[in-house]
């Protein structure tokens, strides 16, 4: 019994390790990504890496990185992290909801679809009373706060 033991134990320990990558993306795409706010300013091209438990963009110029965000539980550029709210409060000059920029990151529409106007190749959102204009195309999402000069645009970077 205690043969077995001493020869099993090791196979276990080393078969949980053999499991799936906890720190290995769900899935990654390319991408060119615009942001211009107040505060922030880049074009450049990067990655969206999707994890289990949050999504992760990370923007590269002349091969280094420029820009590394973090939207989980809380949201993080380059190491500095605020609860959603405050981060929305900083980064777009309002609070809108929580899940705002992992909505324009996936090129889901915002605030629950709301005045949503479908197109040939996606939907827009003219949201007047708070100067929003979102509209995703195919593999391209735009998003324009005209009153706080926030600017987002998203794209998938196709190697051809």
């Amino acid at each position: 019994m205690n043969r077995i033991f001493v020869f099993l134990l090791p196979l276990i320990v080393f078969a949980g390790c053999a499991g799936v990558n906890a720190s290995a993306p769900k899935s990654s795409k390319s991408i060119s990504m615009l942001i211009k706010t107040p505060k922030l300013r880049i074009n450049d091209a990067g990655f969206i890496h999707r994890y289990n438990k949050f999504t992760q963009v990370q923007i590269y110029n002349s091969g280094k990185s420029v820009l590394e965000l973090k939207i989980g539980e809380q949201i993080c550029i380059n190491g500095a992290c605020d609860e959603p709210l405050a981060f929305n409060r900083k980064f777009f000059g309002r609070e809108h909801y929580a899940g705002l920029l992992e909505d324009i990151i996936s090129l889901a529409p915002i605030f629950g679809g709301r005045d949503a106007t479908k197109t040939s190749c996606g939907f827009t959102q003219n949201i007047s009373e708070l100067s929003l204009k979102y509209a995703v195309c195919g593999d391209k999402a735009t998003f324009e706060d005209a009153k706080n000069r926030v600017k987002i645009e998203i794209k998938d970077f196709k190697f051809e």
